[in-house]
């Protein structure tokens, strides 16, 4: 019995099974493996040639045949030898993607005609050709791979985006008895999501053939992409970045328009870059009103534009009512109130007003220069007070209880400790009793100066005063100790920011009381850390701090019980919208387990219900999808255990642009590309019926086989095992060494 018929034996024991191959590695030293299994045969057979002790016929056949047929196996798995076996026949199956993206829309040809009709009248007469030879299935595919026939899309959003590599890997995933022998793509060839198409062609492992629709349709101008900031102030200037294409010449002159509704915001003009390129008009916007600006750029109208759809893009920007307000209110002049002012003066959306007490009990305002008394209307349109080493009581009693008001309804407050008494100063007044100014003597290591020490929770506040985290952690090392800090301890509902080196003293430390955030600063001596001798970027870093703790204090807290707000403020046409909602009762708990349901409205017509899916922690969640092109209105209210939890709205915009209009060539050389990954051919849709008929069997698909690495498989090494150990057993019950 020879080792491949061994094998047959093993692998194939139904006389119906197909054929087996046996293959070597390609560099396997076969010469050397023979001649090595020629010397083992003879040997084997040598070591039987004895007479005595005599052996039966069978036994001297069958234990020369057992030692060599296992040596030789073990020699020979040296080469890595693979075992292939061709699968059951399916019948050459073979599998039509018809593409039904929206690109598929655009005209085939200059002079008229879509491309889904192409790819739909290809796609019969390929069918038609194959059918005799294969077993046809068409699908279409576009963002997913069609569950039925061409005309089953789930979704119109999902033909907003071509992913040929992810309907290519959906045709791999199908059960064994389902898989093609062979494929045949009718596409224009865009593909804008998903994997790559000829790495997931390679993979298939059967020939993919690729049938392109369309020609180029001449000349066409696009906005690709719009470059904004994540949110803008009314009567502030926010930089746009408009990117053009353009297919036509170079240098041709391009006007880009930005409006809002029927306003202009700003105009500009643009050189085209060339095919293939992209210009890039710069903007500035003024925002004239708060709330989400949805601005559209475009192009001006191309005579003859083969995609007027994709002249045309949108942005979405929040903007917020105006600068924020931050008022400080000190004793006098000192170097940390003008190391801080020095720092906020230089951010363009603060708004600051600075009062310094003079003698005779005046306050001097130092940004306007003017003197008078402090009064409550100075918290008007303010987000942040600031108080350095004086207490609210010491202003005035109508100011004190007017800033415990501001406070509590969600005002932000930060508290300076300055010098002696330091932070128990603060423990007087209207807020006294809920800021809990508690000192712990017992901490010894608190002995009026210590290093800051960042914890690790406040990392993403703290250390993004450096926009590399390790640069700025190495600087918060080398920072300069604050002086006159006072041994206390934070309470447990507090979040420290920065505590003393080596000491369970916090530096920096925040609590709320109400709604409103309250920083409390354990010491004086701030300044020094915008100030060293060998780090150029200190005080760049100490400005960056300070505005971005009080951006931190300034902003809202969710004040009413319900709150919503989409993922993305604006999404691209045939995009699922995702709508995110929070719930907390009236001591800001969160409340897990509610129902929360509403609606949206485009204003037209168009209203969609909206159910959310509780997340945990009071947080929900709904998914739209793919709604209609236009400026969305939601409304949400919330039941928790029968009765009313709370109402909140929000908005959010779809824009009529998607990746699929953006391109408007077809991309042969893409589709030609994956034809020659796997071994299949190319050609144009409109060829279909005689490429289909020239394209002989054996081209078209390719027998699948499943292949088995035999010097890895456990079946073979129990085999030869098997024939030692038997050799071995049957040696010794004849009485043999």
């Amino acid at each position: 019995m020879g080792f491949v018929s061994l094998l047959r034996t093993l692998y194939a024991p139904s006389p119906t099974m197909p054929d087996l191959s046996l293959h070597l590695a390609p560099h396997a030293p076969w010469l050397a493996l023979a001649a090595i299994s020629l010397a083992l045969a003879a040997l084997g057979i040598w070591a039987y040639r004895f007479g005595f002790p005599p052996l039966t016929a069978l036994a001297r056949r069958v234990l020369p045949a057992l030692r060599v047929l296992a040596l030789l196996a073990i020699v020979w798995l040296l080469a890595q030898p693979v075992l292939e076996q061709a699968l059951p026949a399916s019948g050459r199956h073979v599998y039509i993607l018809e593409d039904v993206s929206s690109s598929m829309a655009l005209a085939a040809t200059p002079t008229g005609g879509s491309r889904a009709k192409l790819a739909a009248d290809a796609a019969a007469q390929v069918a038609s050709a194959l059918r005799g030879r294969a077993r046809v299935d068409v699908r279409g595919f576009a963002a997913t791979l069609v569950g039925g026939s061409v005309g089953d899309t789930a979704r119109a959003g999902d033909r907003e985006a071509t992913a040929l590599g992810e309907a290519l890997a959906s045709l791999a995933a199908l059960p064994a008895d389902q898989q093609p022998d062979g494929v045949v793509v009718i596409s224009d060839g865009i593909t804008d999501a998903g994997r790559d198409p000829v790495a997931a062609a390679r993979t298939l492992g059967v020939p993919v053939h690729t049938l392109v629709t369309g020609d180029a349709l001449g000349a066409d101008r696009a906005i690709a992409e719009i470059e904004a900031s994540s949110q803008a102030r009314v009567g502030e200037a926010t930089p746009v970045r408009v990117h053009v294409r353009s297919s036509e010449p170079r240098g041709a002159a391009i006007d880009v328009t930005l409006r809002e509704d029927a306003r202009v915001l700003a105009t500009a003009k643009v050189a085209a870059p060339g095919p293939g390129l992209e210009a890039v008009a710069e903007m500035h916007v003024t925002p004239a009103r708060a709330g989400l600006g949805v601005w559209t750029a475009s192009v001006a109208p191309l005579r003859g534009d083969a995609v007027p759809r994709n002249d045309a893009r949108q942005v979405a920007v929040p903007v917020a009512p105006g600068k924020t307000g931050v008022l400080i209110i000190a004793p006098g002049l000192d170097w940390d109130l003008t190391f801080l002012r020095r720092a906020l003066q230089g951010d363009s959306g603060v708004a600051l007003d600075t009062r310094v007490r003079q003698r005779g009990g005046a306050w001097r305002a130092l940004e306007s220069g003017r003197e008078g008394a402090l009064e409550v209307s100075a918290l008007h349109g303010v987000s942040v007070v600031v108080l350095d080493g004086i207490a609210a009581p010491d202003v005035g009693a109508a100011f004190d209880a007017a800033l415990a008001n501001f406070v509590r309804e969600g005002g932000g407050l930060m508290l300076l400790g300055a010098d002696a008494p330091g932070l128990t100063r603060y423990a007087r007044g209207a807020l006294g009793r809920e800021l809990v100014i508690e000192r712990a003597g017992a901490d010894p290591a608190a002995a009026g100066a210590l290093s800051p020490q960042v914890e690790p929770a406040a990392a993403d506040l703290v250390l993004a005063w450096d926009d590399d985290p390790a640069r700025g952690a190495q600087a918060w090392r080398a920072a300069a100790p604050l002086q006159d800090v006072l041994a206390m301890r934070a309470s447990g509902a507090d979040r420290v920011l920065v505590r003393g080196a080596s000491s369970q003293t916090p530096l920096l430390f925040s609590r709320h009381v109400g709604r409103g955030p309250v920083l409390m600063v354990n010491g004086s001596g701030l300044w020094r850390w915008s100030l060293s001798g060998n780090d150029e970027l200190a005080a760049e870093r100490g400005k960056r701090l300070w505005r971005h703790l009080a951006r931190w204090l300034a902003e809202p807290v969710q004040g009413e019980p319900l709150r919503v707000q989409p993922e993305h403020w604006l999404v691209s046409g045939g995009e699922d919208v995702k709508l995110l909602a929070t719930l907390q009762d009236d001591a800001f708990r969160p409340i897990a387990g509610a129902r929360v349901e509403g609606s949206a409205n485009d204003g037209h017509g168009h209203d969609l219900p909206l159910t959310f899916t509780a997340r945990g922690s009071g947080g929900y969640e709904a998914v739209l999808p793919s709604p209609p092109p236009g400026r969305w209105q939601v409304q949400v209210r919330a039941s928790d255990k029968g009765r009313d939890a709370g109402h909140a709205r929000s908005e959010f915009a779809v824009d009529t642009w998607s990746l699929e209009s953006l391109r408007s060539e077809p991309d042969s050389a893409a589709l030609a590309l994956v034809a020659e990954a796997s071994g299949g051919r190319h050609a144009h849709a409109r060829d279909a019926a005689g490429w289909a008929r020239a394209l002989e069997t054996r081209e078209l698909t390719r027998s699948r086989t499943s292949s088995t690495r035999l010097w890895e498989s456990p079946w073979v090494f129990a085999v030869v095992i098997a024939m030692l150990a038997a050799e071995w057993i049957w040696r010794r019950r004849r009485g043999l060494p």
